[in-house]
Formats: C-alpha cells, sequence, structure tokens
C-alpha cells in the first residue's frame, strides 16, 4: 500500500526548475520526445551531426516552448511544441545530413521573439534589434525580416534608431551579396528552393559580365516587398498579437524568398520552425502549416536526391498561394479591414 502511495504522489507531483512548473507525467513525456529525436539522428550514414548543432536543435526546441507558453499561457501547447520541433524534418534534414548552420540561425531568431515579448510584455526590443541585426549582417536568407521590421517600427513596437539599425545591417549584407551574385556565374539549376523560377522555368546563363536573372530578381523582389510595405502601414491598428506579428514574419520572409533568385533549400529552414510556432498560437490555420511543411521539405529533398517527389513548380505554386493567403490575413491585422473574399471562402 505504501508503494501504491507513493507512485500515485509521483505521478501526480509538480517539479520547478527555475521559472519551469512541470508534472511528472509531462517532464517524462519530454524525456522520451528528446529520446526519440536523438534516435532519429543517429541512423544516418554521415554519423551524429556535431554537437554544436544538436545542442542548437535542442537548444530551439525548449525555446520556442517557452515563447508559446508566455503566448498563449498553456502548458499542453508548450509541450507539444517541444515534441512537433525535436522531430521536425527539416530540422533532422538541415542540422544531421546536411550539417549546415540555418539551425543556429532559426534558434536566434526565436531568441529575438523572445526578446521582442509577447502582447502585454514591455520585452526588450534592443535586444531584439541586436539579435536581429546580427542575423540580417551573417546571412542575405534573413533579408525579408528587414521588411516585417519596418512595418513592427510602424506598429510603435521598434524605435526609429532600432530600425536605422536593422536597416544598415541588412542593406549592408544584401548589397555584399549581390555585388558577388552578379559576378559569379551561378545557374539556377544549383540550388533548391521552390520560388517563383521553378514557375516560370529555369534558364541557365553564362557567359555573361552581369547575370540578368539575379538583376531581374534583384528589382523585383525590392519593388514588390516596398509596395507591400507601404500598403501595410496605412492602418491605424497598433497593437498585434502573438500571432500577428509571426504572420508578418512569415509573410514577408517567404516572398523575398520567392522572388529572389539564389536561394538553397535552407532557406526554409526558419520558416519550418516559424510555422510549426504559428499552427500554435492559431491553430485554426493548420492547414497553413502543413503547407509549408511541405514546401519547405521539399527543397531538402531536391537537395539530397537531385529531384523532389513531385515537380518543384507545384510546390512552388502551393507556396504563392500560403504567401497570397498570409497577405490578406496580415492585411487585416495591420489596417483592421476584413477581406470579404476570405470570410466568405
Amino acid at each position: 500500500m505504501k508503494i501504491d502511495k507513493l507512485l500515485r504522489e509521483l505521478l501526480f507531483r509538480k517539479f520547478t526548475i527555475g521559472f519551469l512548473q512541470f508534472d511528472f507525467l509531462e517532464g517524462l513525456l519530454a524525456v522520451c520526445v528528446t529520446g526519440v529525436g536523438f534516435l532519429l539522428r543517429t541512423p544516418f550514414e554521415t554519423g551524429l551531426p556535431p554537437f554544436l548543432y544538436l545542442l542548437a536543435e535542442w537548444y530551439l526546441a525548449f525555446v520556442s516552448a517557452v515563447y508559446v507558453r508566455r503566448a498563449t499561457r498553456s502548458k499542453k501547447r508548450a509541450l507539444v511544441t517541444y515534441a512537433v520541433l525535436v522531430i521536425l524534418p527539416c530540422l533532422a534534414a538541415e542540422g544531421t545530413i546536411l550539417r549546415g548552420d540555418a539551425c543556429l540561425g532559426a534558434l536566434l531568431f526565436v531568441c529575438a521573439l523572445l526578446f521582442l515579448g509577447t502582447e502585454g510584455e514591455e520585452g526588450r526590443p534592443w535586444l531584439f534589434t541586436i539579435v536581429a541585426g546580427g542575423l540580417l549582417l551573417w546571412s542575405v536568407r534573413y533579408t525579408g525580416l528587414l521588411f516585417a521590421c519596418a512595418v513592427l517600427w510602424q506598429k510603435r513596437r521598434l524605435k526609429i534608431g532600432q530600425l536605422l539599425l536593422l536597416l544598415a545591417a541588412g542593406g549592408a549584407r544584401f548589397a555584399y551579396t549581390y555585388r558577388l551574385w552578379l559576378h559569379a556565374g551561378y545557374t539556377l539549376a544549383t540550388f533548391h528552393w521552390p520560388n517563383i523560377y521553378e514557375i516560370i522555368g529555369r534558364e541557365t546563363v553564362q557567359g555573361q559580365l552581369v547575370d540578368p536573372v539575379a538583376l531581374v530578381g534583384l528589382f523585383t523582389a525590392l519593388g514588390l516587398l516596398m509596395i507591400f510595405l507601404w500598403l501595410f502601414s496605412q492602418g491605424e491598428e497598433e497593437q498585434l498579437t502573438p500571432a500577428a506579428v509571426l504572420r508578418l514574419f512569415l509573410f514577408f520572409g517567404l516572398a523575398a524568398g520567392f522572388l529572389l533568385p539564389y536561394m538553397d533549400q535552407s532557406y526554409g529552414c526558419l520558416f519550418g520552425v516559424l510555422s510549426a510556432l504559428y499552427v500554435m498560437l492559431a491553430p485554426r490555420e493548420f492547414l497553413v502549416g502543413i503547407a509549408l511543411q511541405f514546401v519547405v521539405y521539399a527543397g531538402y529533398q531536391e537537395g539530397f536526391r537531385g529531384s523532389s517527389m513531385m515537380p518543384m513548380a507545384l510546390f512552388a505554386a502551393l507556396q504563392l498561394l500560403v504567401i497570397c493567403w498570409l497577405g490578406v490575413r496580415v492585411l487585416e491585422d495591420v489596417t483592421g479591414v476584413k477581406i470579404v473574399c476570405r470570410q466568405r471562402s
């Protein structure tokens, strides 16, 4: 009888570690999920990924769970977030098979979201600015996030000095990268992100001093993103929910990668993570998250095998539909205007 009583007390006992409070069963489930995630990364021929990437992927899942917990006040959603990110295919593909550093970028950006704060929290905007500025300076794949930061500035979530710092970091990296691209002799066939060039057809441009594809992609991306930025800055609404903030980053990040020419499969790692967080904050948008997971993993599959399960143009079209849907939702968030066609659909 004493053993039964001890077991019952253990099963429902609450533990507190720092700011974390959990039951025994919740802790046991987290340990089991962590073990499954580790086993998923062991059977590959390349062996275990570097310890830094393993630690980054685990800490990314943990920080994401903390973010969801603060935004939703739900321990169950936080635990599900941790479980999903530990076994997320794009993270295993990036950190274990490709041994790429995009998982580190995803970790830094989720930490930046924590610094930005959720609804009703003061946050630490300068810490967000420093981390986001470091990401923008690190890789051109994060350029689209800069436009979302401009909308946050218009909604008074960031100050003008913080926005100028982000503009300087993102602009410097963008100019440096495009200066290399224009004379690098790249071809679109060497990259594996399903973007607009999969729909209009890939063309190999060789033997020219300046790559016209890079120029066209540059002006098209900047022009359309500036139009979107102007459109989304017209509203008077200043309060943005955590789900609305994630929609901003998803929309501008995906739109930039959809238009820029030389994006590889690692571009989708961050947005695969953000789509999982988005589903946790907005469960009704479940299909959006699933569609983005298919798009992201299609890029990795083509990178591994040289071909995807279906034509990449199909995944590019699917991504375009997701971008359009997110654009409508962002327009509703920042202007307060309900789109009739979306309500009817």
